[in-house]
């Protein structure tokens, strides 16, 4: 009997309602009122009659029975509870009958520890219900994206009380627990252990230690079921494939090369070298505008391509272990890290086409925490348009449960609950939730403390890191400008050229190229630009502008990619830059000298696309570039030089057309001259920035 007595003790209004509904409860309070009851006292139960209906009431009380024809626990059920509850436990309390504390003092899930009573059989039932269990009522997605929010510390809300209540958001739903689990309430209404009661358990158990994060962790199948040998099988033919196109040069290229790359591109989808499809689609859409005879076609731009393609295959040929290949080979989709919450003020947006077949809109956002990594963020909505007959989209859906159309998000500041972010992406997920908190305001700290006042703090901010940017959101920046000096179009590069001063009397390009997408924005440019040289001296509306845009270095020189243009940010009194000395800046000794020589050994290499190597004759050039290599000190650029001559002198007394030795030699001197350019370019560019341009009259 005493097993009967603790669970009406535990039985509040609470459990009840998990044990059937708030519509059953209210309905046996009603009945408790009005209906003669009685009982008769068992050993191990109460039965008792309610309404000419007979309950027997025993110590789990999920698994009392009644007369009635409900298969359910019925309102005659929960009356009796209430009734025993009422007059039981207080006849039990006359005659002197203890009460044992059969209760387990356990940790809630606030950082704060409280005692509080939680039945023991629960406390058991939860302890000891399997991970299999779970894991199959969860499904490998949800269960993989739970622990994802768990190893970064997210975890739905739970309370502990004489049951357990936990309150899942982003699926809208809570789960009480209650002894047995079977019985457990969801507000899914599934009567079995749905993905929700099994995320309660598994969260009880995560939090009570009964399992670590570590042991239950599913291993990836795609690391372990990869087939490296037909993976290597498609390298090889890959690499053998560019390596004739190196070798033939374009002038002897096939009327068929287009058609041949794409099928490459699909033989690397199909053994999952998802990083070598992209860049063969990108060769793909090059070769075809050099067939095409399009403007836009560079040999240089082709050859450097081909060659980082090539040094990938090689790696991959090169690598035995499945985890590390894996990396190698990339994803199609990229790999997104769970955040709990992002505030986000939206800044730009521009229409996105790619060589490599891709076309859509990407959206700019600033994040509010001054601390991230991640100061800019992007969100893409973007398309492959490399398929046939494929059909045409219009403007997309607003993701994060937004309504309106996916412009919306340039109008508002918002903040995102659990968002997913890979390299400053935003993934449009459906966990992701936005709540808009404001209209655009940049007249804030936020904004105030990402503008730039001096070009050269900037251009060392961006460049001067041992590795160089190589995600789009690396080279995003805001600038104000102190003056405008000259605003031209370039009718053979087709791009609008505008020459800015900044508070320290440096000079930087924006540049603008025209398109039909873009034209509007153009138009605005050339009319900032006839708008500043009107107000040489003098700030608009006591305003600075302000660009918004993507950093590059070109030749020495720095340029910038505008995709925003503001007049309204008041930045005089909030930003503090102070001036770069170029003497404190660790600068290679004649930089300048050896940026040139490592340029002119590039666009030599970059010949070879042209002719190919079978007919690659330049062996004087090769002779003195590496003769200059050596007297200047780089030995080791001399030694491959020298090598790259001899090997290609030999070829030209024989019919022997395997350059199997040639090319790792091409691929590592360019690696080696890219690198040498990469470390002196910021050094010119720094200088560059003080050189004063004419003025236009």
């Amino acid at each position: 009997m005493q097993n009967l007595i603790n669970a009406l003790l535990s039985a509040d209004d609470d459990y009840l309602t998990a044990l059937s509904n708030k519509g059953t409860l209210k309905r046996a309070y009603k009945d408790l009122q009005s209906t003669e009851i009685s009982a008769e006292y068992l050993d191990d139960c109460v039965c008792v009659s309610v309404s000419g209906e007979k309950c027997t009431i025993v110590p789990t009380l999920a698994e009392s029975k009644c007369t009635c024809p409900s298969r359910s626990i019925c309102r005659h059920i929960i009356t009796a509870i209430l009734w025993l509850k009422n007059n039981f436990l207080e006849k039990d309390e006359s005659e002197n009958i203890p009460v044992a504390e059969n209760t387990v003092t356990v940790e809630t899930v606030s950082e704060e520890t409280t005692e509080i009573s939680l039945p023991q059989n629960l406390t058991d039932e939860l302890s000891a219900f399997p991970i299999k269990e779970i894991q199959k009522a969860m499904k490998k997605r949800y269960y993989n994206a739970f622990l994802e929010k768990a190893e970064k510390g997210i975890f739905p809300h739970m309370e502990e009380l004489r049951m357990v209540t936990v309150d899942i958001p982003e699926e809208n739903v809570i789960v009480k627990l209650i002894n047995p689990l079977e019985y457990s309430a969801c507000t899914c209404h599934s009567k079995e252990i749905c993905r929700h009661k099994a995320t309660a358990i598994l969260t009880w158990q995560l939090k009570h230690h009964i399992v670590n994060l570590k042991d239950i962790k599913i291993n990836d199948e795609k690391t372990l079921n990869i087939d490296i040998a037909d993976i290597h099988d498609t390298a090889q033919y890959t690499y053998q494939f560019l390596a004739d196109i190196l070798s033939n040069g374009l002038v002897r290229i096939s009327d068929d090369i287009v058609e041949n790359t794409e099928s490459i591109a699909v033989m690397c989808h199909n053994s999952r070298l998802a990083n070598c499809e992209r860049m063969t689609r990108e060769i793909k859409n090059r070769l075809q505008a050099y067939v095409l005879r399009k403007p836009e076609f560079k040999a240089e731009n082709l050859f450097s391509l081909i060659i980082e393609t090539l040094l990938l295959l090689r790696k991959i040929l090169h690598t035995k272990n499945a985890e590390t290949l894996n990396t190698c080979l990339g994803e199609f989709k990229s790999t997104y890290e769970l955040f709990d919450s992002i505030e986000i003020i939206p800044i730009a947006w521009r229409k996105f086409s790619s060589v490599a077949g891709y076309k859509g809109e990407i959206y700019y956002f600033l994040n509010k925490d001054t601390h991230s990594e991640n100061k800019y963020l992007t969100y893409s909505d973007i398309r492959p348009d490399f398929y046939e007959n494929t059909r045409k989209k219009g403007v997309s859906q607003a993701p994060w449960g937004l309504f309106g159309t996916v412009r919306e998000l340039a109008k508002s500041e918002m903040r995102l609950r659990l968002p997913k972010l890979s390299d400053g992406k935003i993934s449009a997920s459906n966990e992701t939730s936005a709540t808009i908190t404001n209209k655009v305001n940049l007249n804030q700290k936020a904004v105030y403390e990402n503008i730039y006042t001096d070009f050269s703090k900037m251009v060392y901010d961006i460049f001067s890191k041992e590795k160089a940017p190589e995600k789009e959101t690396d080279c995003l920046v805001m600038f104000a400008i102190k003056k405008c000096i000259r605003s031209e179009f370039d009718d053979i590069e087709q791009t609008q050229n505008i020459v800015v001063e900044d508070n320290f009397n440096h000079t930087l390009t924006i540049k603008g190229r025209y398109s039909a997408e873009n034209k509007e924005f153009i138009s605005q440019l050339i009319f900032i630009g006839e708008t500043m040289l009107k107000n040489t001296n003098k700030l608009l509306f006591n305003k600075q502008f302000v660009i918004f845009g993507s950093i590059y270095m070109e030749n020495g020189k720095v340029f910038i990619y505008p995709m925003a243009v503001f007049d309204n940010i008041k930045i005089q009194m909030y930003n503090n830059d102070s001036e770069i000395s170029l003497s404190s800046i660790p600068i290679m000794k004649h930089s300048d000298y050896f940026f040139e020589l490592f340029k002119e050994i590039k666009e030599m290499l970059c010949d070879i696309i042209q002719c190919g190597i079978n007919s690659f004759d330049l062996y004087g050039q090769i002779d003195n570039y590496a003769l200059e290599s050596e007297q200047s000190g780089l030995l080791m650029l001399a030694e491959k030089l020298k090598q790259l001559s001899e090997s290609l002198q030999a070829k030209n007394h024989t019919l022997n057309t395997d350059n199997t030795k040639i090319i790792p030699l091409i691929c590592d001197i360019y690696r080696y001259v890219c690198t040498g350019q990469q470390k002196t370019e910021l050094g010119i560019a720094l200088e560059n920035l003080t050189i004063k341009e004419i003025d236009t009259p």
